[in-house]
């Protein structure tokens, strides 16, 4: 008997099982609403089939209501709104299922006290009154029913007080397996709004619900290890982002792109969706960043002020939450230090004033401040230092010694006390040297000279000690040697041979670095090239005398007896060039002459290359073009006596009449003319060919025709046809 009774009390919670559903709410569930903790339609379904139950007239309205914070909570459930009396339709039908127990109960158990405790301990309750209920003595039955009422509301809460209505139950409890059934269904709801959690990017929020739920039930290590993989997923995600992020300042785009895709591999929807997004942008936003800095960079190395300062305004523009910050930032103090040394330079130079205008463009930076401060320093001492007096230095050497040693420019303020110091002496030395030169006599500038040499020309007067020492000397050797040329100009006076090398003989005692030693040596040439004239004149005129009288060789031999370097051997050099050049023409055009003595076609041609060979400025030029047009105008007879007999070698033999001659025009156009026979469609009578006379060259116009380098031809021969 208490089989069959647990047997239809187990069908009645199956049935309320089914009814409210074992949800399918797994660790790694799909995204829901974002919005809203949510269960799947199909939840929903379920709960209007439970409102269908109650479709009599009794209505059960879910809640949501507070944590149970006593002992006393748990066993009684507060805040449920009272419900209609009908009573559901599931426990009709479990009153009739009670009524037959009832039959067999008086048939096979004998005494009232047993059927009693039987009827007491699996009554059920015929009304929903789940608020006025006194939890301390409700049966299992009441309290499950009541908690699945609970659990149709998808609440946190709700779900919490649903377990904690029915987990009070032992384990020895008839309904106890049913009781673990359900707890395990409402734990893995309360999984599933954990994960919903976790998936919108709440992970403490996640964690926090789950751990709500009773260590002592069974699906508790389902919360130990949904937490540890929520964990592991997390710190996975988080590792590929802040990875993302290092491979962005570092500006290694590829690798930041592979990293940030490792995301939606993430089983986490917030990792995979918001925070890829947001990386997928700062990556696109930060490449831009990284091409400007490239940029700063590019212009940064091509140096000046103008690009630095250029440079600076563009790194200027990386705004302080971007990646590239402290790179841009890294690269303006660099750019900085670079216009620091511009101002550095200047100053090194003496120019403090432009050091300052320089120093003004570095940008505020806290790394620079100091620098830059220095620098202002060290420039405005440079403005008394310059006047150059013991007064001004002294003024420059105090100011400088403000700056302690920890500055960063302090070394080289006490390069410039040093400076300055040392400058102090070389003034009194200079001042000194300068009254002993005031006389102006050769050994006035002796001693002013030996006063100011004690000075090294490292010192920081040195330069103008040294600009000093060459003015005395100048003066000096000036006085010393203007009497040796004022005697070599008397002597050149003379005009003959014997003067002028006399007068060169007393300017050369003028040494080499001497003050006058250049005018000294631009006297001597000039004189030097008089006495050429004198030596070599007679031997080029001699030479043209030969020349002219047809006696080229010897002209050419004779000619050579002037030396390179002499006033007149260019002028000798260019005569033999003209005698070989005119030698070779005559034995050019005497070859040609030779070759078309042959009277062939090849030897006209032949004759023609070797007469284009003399050059336009000779004098040969005139009779060259004469000879090359007579041997285009055979060419072209031959052509013309040969058409009468083979058209196409008359056409071949004319268009070997070279350009720029004579017969070239008429050739082109007798080849025209012989082209058009050739494609006649009737064949031809040689007999009866038109006579070539009509198309002869009389009726051309020869004022226009030129050679092959473009000049004018002298003549033009007649030219008729022979035959």
């Amino acid at each position: 008997m208490y089989s069959l009774l647990a047997a239809q009390d187990k069908a009645y919670m199956n049935e309320k099982y089914k009814t409210i559903g074992p949800g399918r709410i797994f660790p790694h569930i799909k995204p829901r609403d974002e919005t809203k903790w949510q269960l799947s339609e199909r939840r929903k379904n379920r709960q209007q089939r439970l409102q269908e139950l109650r479709s009599n007239g009794s209505q059960i309205q879910t809640y949501k209501s507070s944590a149970i914070s006593s002992n006393q909570q748990k066993k009684s459930v507060s805040q449920i709104r009272k419900t209609e009396p009908t009573k559901p339709e599931t426990t009709n039908n479990l009153k009739s299922i009670c009524g037959s127990l009832w039959i067999v109960l008086l048939v096979i158990v004998p005494g009232g006290a047993s059927i009693t405790a039987i009827s007491a301990l699996f009554k059920l309750p015929y009304q929903a009154d789940c608020e006025s209920t006194y939890w301390r003595t409700a049966s299992a039955s009441k309290r499950l029913y009541c908690a699945q009422l609970l659990a149709t509301s998808p609440t946190l809460d709700s779900l919490l007080q649903a377990i904690d209505l029915v987990d009070v139950l032992s384990s020895d409890h008839p309904m106890r397996p049913q009781v673990d059934g359900y707890i395990e269904v409402w734990s893995k709801k309360i999984l599933s709004l954990g994960d919903l959690a976790f998936q919108d990017g709440k992970l403490e929020e996640a964690i926090a619900i789950v751990q709500k739920l009773p260590y002592k039930v069974p699906t508790y290590p389902l919360v130990e290890k949904q937490i540890r993989d929520w964990q592991k997923t997390w710190n996975q995600a988080e590792a590929n982002y802040k990875q993302t992020q290092e491979y962005l300042r570092e500006e290694k785009w590829h690798q930041a792109s592979i990293e940030a895709s490792r995301l939606l591999l993430v089983e986490n929807v917030h990792w995979g969706t918001k925070k890829y997004q947001k990386l997928i942008n700062d990556i696109k936003r930060t490449r831009k960043e990284g091409a400007k800095l490239n940029e700063v960079r590019d212009i940064g190395e091509l140096g000046g002020l103008d690009n630095l300062t250029n440079a600076i305004k563009k790194a200027q523009e990386i705004e302080k939450k971007s990646y590239l910050y402290q790179k841009a930032q890294k690269l303006i103090v660099n750019l900085g230090k670079q216009i620091i040394d511009i101002a550095s330079v200047k100053l090194n130079a003496g120019n403090w004033q432009e050091a300052l205008n320089v120093v003004n463009k570095v940008p505020k930076n806290d790394a620079l401040l100091e620098l830059v401060q220095d620098i202002e320093v060290l420039a405005r001492a440079h403005s008394p230092a310059s006047n150059g007096t013991i007064a001004g230095l002294e003024d420059a050497i105090a100011q400088v010694k403000k700056l302690k040693a920890e500055r960063p420019f302090y070394n080289k303020a006490q390069e410039l006390i040093s400076l300055w110091e040392r400058e102090m002496a070389d003034v009194t030395i200079i001042e000194e040297g300068k009254k002993l030169a005031q006389p102006r006599g050769i050994s006035d500038l002796k001693a002013a000279i030996a006063k100011v040499q004690t000075i090294s020309p490292y010192n920081p007067r040195g330069a103008q000690a040294n600009t000093l020492i060459k003015t005395w000397s100048r003066e000096l050797q000036q006085q010393e040697d203007q009497p040796f040329l004022d005697q070599a100009e008397k002597l050149a006076s003379f005009g003959d041979m014997s003067s002028l090398q006399a007068a060169i003989s007393e300017a050369s005692q003028i040494s080499r670095g001497r003050t006058l030693y250049q005018e000294a040596q631009n006297k001597i040439n000039r004189w030097t090239e008089k006495v050429e004239r004198f030596q070599d004149q007679p031997i080029l005129d001699q030479a043209e005398i030969l020349a002219l009288s047809g006696n080229i060789e010897q002209a050419i031999v004779k000619v050579q007896e002037i030396q390179s370097g002499r006033i007149l051997y260019n002028q000798a050099r260019a005569k033999t060039r003209q005698w070989q050049s005119q030698q070779q023409t005559k034995i050019r055009l005497e070859n040609a002459r030779q070759v078309a003595a042959a009277a062939t076609i090849d030897a006209y041609v032949t004759a023609i290359s070797l007469a284009q060979q003399v050059p336009t400025s000779s004098t040969s030029q005139s009779e060259a073009s004469k000879l090359i047009n007579q041997w285009s105008q055979k060419i072209l007879s031959i052509a013309m006596e040969v058409v009468k007999q083979d058209i196409p070698q008359a056409i071949s033999i004319a268009r070997r009449i070279p350009k720029y001659t004579i017969a070239y025009s008429s050739a082109q156009s007798k080849i025209s003319i012989w082209q058009s026979w050739l494609n006649h469609t009737q064949p031809l009578d040689y007999q009866i060919l038109p006579s070539d006379k009509s198309q002869g060259l009389g009726g051309e116009n020869p004022s226009i025709f030129t050679d092959e380098r473009g000049k004018p031809l002298v003549s033009t021969p007649k030219f008729t046809d022979n035959n």
